[in-house]
């Protein structure tokens, strides 16, 4: 009876995840409530809608966690055909929004829709490291044509985010593209002309790209543009102090006009204080460091490929945000995952999760 119930435990969905992944991000999206109810009623005195922001953020967890749940429930070879689908019209969906859509703080990255915007290169990030590790060992394998089409698509991705523009999520897909490369030991002599490329190309985008040049030089030189949210958070985090202010008590981040988004960590900071500001980075190094563990212990290229290109768009988008919020790099306007207002971070995020699990839990029942 006991052997009964133990093997309908581990049958069952929660059995079958990895619980070391799962309640870290379970931890993450409750504080972002917390974050993002404290951000609203910061909004409130200029903005009428900030409850119906709440209930959105509320809404679009609650979404996250049963998507997480849905594609975790999914084969391998499920979600690669559901990553070839989705990169499919997310690439189709950029292209509409470059077309139609308003610019909004200079950009063009949402399609705006009834009630809600969205972003739909935030699909392309966890779809398009699925396809790119299936092409990668397919190359390996083979030494086929692979490679060209892998190239073809970052090349595809990687302009969309130029024209649009989003210089951040750019740099991020091709450096986490350029770490698959090497986790498949591909040979030199491919590899290093490719990379030169790459470097080339955001060297190029320097020069050519005036926002991209002006976010850097206003970086290293403070006193070419407008610093006030960086002063700002700055400041927050003098504020906060080990304990923080309290729940809704934080006074220089309600200056933050984006404490709900780019800068909810500043307003997470100033509130509850250093010593949960690092429990928060703790939450998303326990599941890289997770998966980079059982990446060790495989022997299945894509799933090690998939993992790692997986984790590593997890955690750099992570420490890109943080580090422009304390001004360790400029200003990138990527979210904070599971914390961040914005429904389209969190159901990519909540994708790419799904996808972690389903890969781990197939890995180890190999």
């Amino acid at each position: 009876m006991l052997k009964l119930k133990n093997s309908q435990v581990n049958n069952s969905w929660w059995g079958s995840i990895d619980k070391i992944i799962f309640i870290p991000v379970l931890v993450l999206l409750f504080i972002g409530v917390i974050a993002i109810s404290s951000a609203s009623q910061k909004l409130g005195t200029v903005n009428l809608k900030s409850n119906l922001m709440w209930n959105k953020h509320l809404v679009f967890c609650l979404l996250s966690l049963f998507t997480i749940f849905i594609i975790s429930k999914l084969s391998t070879k499920q979600i690669i055909i559901l990553s070839f689908s989705l990169f499919s019209l997310s690439i189709i969906l950029c292209f509409i929004a470059l077309i139609v859509s308003q610019e909004t703080k200079g950009a063009t990255r949402w399609l705006n829709l009834t009630y809600f915007s969205i972003q739909p290169s935030e699909l392309a990030k966890p779809t398009f490291i699925i396809l790119s590790s299936l092409l990668f060992v397919r190359y390996k394998i083979k030494e086929d044509f692979s490679l060209i089409v892998n190239l073809f698509c970052l090349s595809l991705i990687s302009l969309i985010l130029i024209i649009q523009p989003d210089f951040g999520m750019f740099i991020l897909i091709c450096v986490v593209w350029i770490i698959q490369l090497f986790t498949i030991n591909i040979k030199s002599k491919i590899l290093f002309p490719i990379i030169s490329f790459i470097l080339g190309v955001f060297l190029l985008c320097f020069f050519i790209l005036d926002h991209v040049r002006f976010r850097i030089m206003n970086y290293l030189f403070s006193d070419i543009g407008d610093n006030y949210q960086i002063m700002k958070s700055i400041d927050s985090f003098k504020s906060g102090g080990l304990f923080g202010q309290g729940i809704g008590e934080g006074v220089i981040s309600k200056k933050l006009p984006d404490s709900h988004s780019d800068f909810v960590y500043a307003l997470i900071s100033e509130e509850l204080g250093i010593i949960v500001a690092i429990i928060i980075l703790l939450l998303y190094v326990i599941p890289y460091v997770r998966i980079h563990y059982i990446c060790q212990r495989s022997s299945n290229l894509f799933t090690i490929t998939s993992l790692t290109g997986l984790s590593n768009i997890f955690l750099f988008q992570t420490i890109i945000n943080i580090s422009s919020t304390l001004n360790i790099i400029p200003t990138k306007g990527m979210t904070l995952p599971f914390i961040s207002y914005g429904g389209s971070s969190l159901i990519s995020s909540a994708l790419l999760i799904g996808f972690i699990l389903v890969l781990i839990r197939d890995g180890i029942n190999e």
